[in-house]
């Protein structure tokens, strides 16, 4: 299927001290992931893009200031346009432990983009990525030598990993907008309004977003209504249940838990950014498939990945819609409902079929009777107990 392309850059600094004047709050990772057979046309877009809205300049978020949100949304209106897909790595800097080696600049860029490589080549088929350069010649060498070290084997030939001036690349330069809006939003920078525009443009696009240290909060600010806080509690539940998931499976995770991970990254990231929608099992197909898991069965998503993950006490909601991380007391009911009409369904003929045998054999043979089905049996007595 070709290789896999991708273009990273960041906005904010590394300096975990975020009361210092001239500090981010977040540090914000970009990476723009585009296929081999759409790099011309990529290119010649985003050059055109360049040219139109910053003539002979790179393309850079921070030449726009907060109240340049219109030009921002006709940029990104623009850039939507091209053939990529988004994937973003979101660190706030003050829950960053402010004593320990991170506090060090070329730690701290080191470990936060590793958070956005190993993603990326766990789950990108054949990928070659293009980095914004970081430091002089040595630092260069450096995060070259750091990233390979992890990634071992075949990765790194034909040059698998470099680094560039954003100068030199427009497709870098798309990737510093890109951070750069996402910062925008992490650092209230633009009104609610904006943030919405900001997001619908962004979310047709992005197929993850990683936020570290795990939140364990919704971006969503709880409401004052007694009965939407409650939807609310929902939701934050929800949302550290994957978070605590995503933190349990660590560093080196099976085939199963990837595909795990990229459906819990792409529902978490949908609940975030799009909002009360349920995503389809053809959707999921199609998300995953970006991701490098080609030709799964809508069975095989199912059961080694959304059953999998209900399994480990991650909270995934279901309706004849799809699936979605429950944002309210109405999503827990469709999935009780929609699990309701599986279940007593399939209990009651399961009870008509022993009823059968049990009077036609007169007592002699109980489909049940093995002990394997003794948790069928204690189900049965339950209902009829009602």
């Amino acid at each position: 299927m070709g290789r896999t392309f991708a273009f990273v850059d960041e906005s904010g600094n590394h300096d975990l001290d975020t009361s210092k004047s001239g500090s981010s709050g977040f540090f914000v990772v970009c990476s723009i992931i585009i296929a081999e057979k759409d790099l011309p046309r990529a290119y010649e877009l985003a050059g055109g893009v360049r040219t139109r809205h910053f003539q002979s300049g790179e393309i850079k978020s921070s030449r726009l200031k907060s109240k340049d949100a219109d030009r921002r949304k006709r940029i990104l209106v623009d850039l939507a346009e091209l053939p990529l897909k988004l994937y973003f790595t979101v660190v706030d800097k003050s829950r960053v432990y402010q004593d320990g080696g991170l506090q060090f600049k070329k730690s701290f860029i080191k470990h936060v983009n590793n958070l956005l490589y190993s993603r990326l080549f766990d789950h990108c088929p054949d990928l070659h990525l293009a980095v914004d350069e970081h430091g002089g010649p040595e630092f260069q060498a450096s995060l070259r030598k750091y990233v390979a070290e992890r990634y071992s084997g075949d990765l790194f030939r034909d040059s698998a990993f470099t680094t560039k001036s954003s100068k030199d690349d427009v497709l870098i330069q798309v990737a510093d907008f890109f951070a750069g809006t996402v910062a925008h939003i992490y650092e209230g920078k633009a009104s609610g309004e904006v943030v919405e525009v900001y997001k619908n443009i962004l979310r047709h696009r992005t197929i993850g977003l990683l936020e570290w240290p795990p939140r364990y909060q919704s971006l969503i600010p709880p409401p004052m209504d007694e009965s939407a806080y409650a939807d609310h509690r929902v939701h934050q539940q929800a949302l550290k249940q994957a978070d605590k998931f995503l933190t349990k499976v660590g560093k080196h995770p099976d085939e199963d838990e990837r595909l795990q991970l990229c459906i819990l990254d792409y529902l978490r990231f949908r609940s975030e950014f799009v909002g009360d929608e349920y995503v389809s099992t053809g959707d999921i197909a199609k998300h995953l498939a970006d991701r490098g898991f080609q030709g799964l069965s809508e069975q095989k998503i199912r059961s080694s990945g959304i059953a999998k993950l209900r399994d480990a006490e991650v909270i995934i909601a279901s309706a004849p819609k799809g699936y979605k991380i429950p944002r309210s007391r109405a999503d827990i009911n469709d999935f009780l409902e929609l699990a309701s009409s599986q279940i007593l369904p399939l209990l009651d003929r399961v009870k008509k079929a022993r009823d059968v045998y049990r009077l036609s054999s007169v007592g002699d043979y109980d489909i049940l009777g093995s002990d394997k089905f003794s948790e069928i049996r204690k189900l049965l007595l339950s209902l009829e107990a009602l």
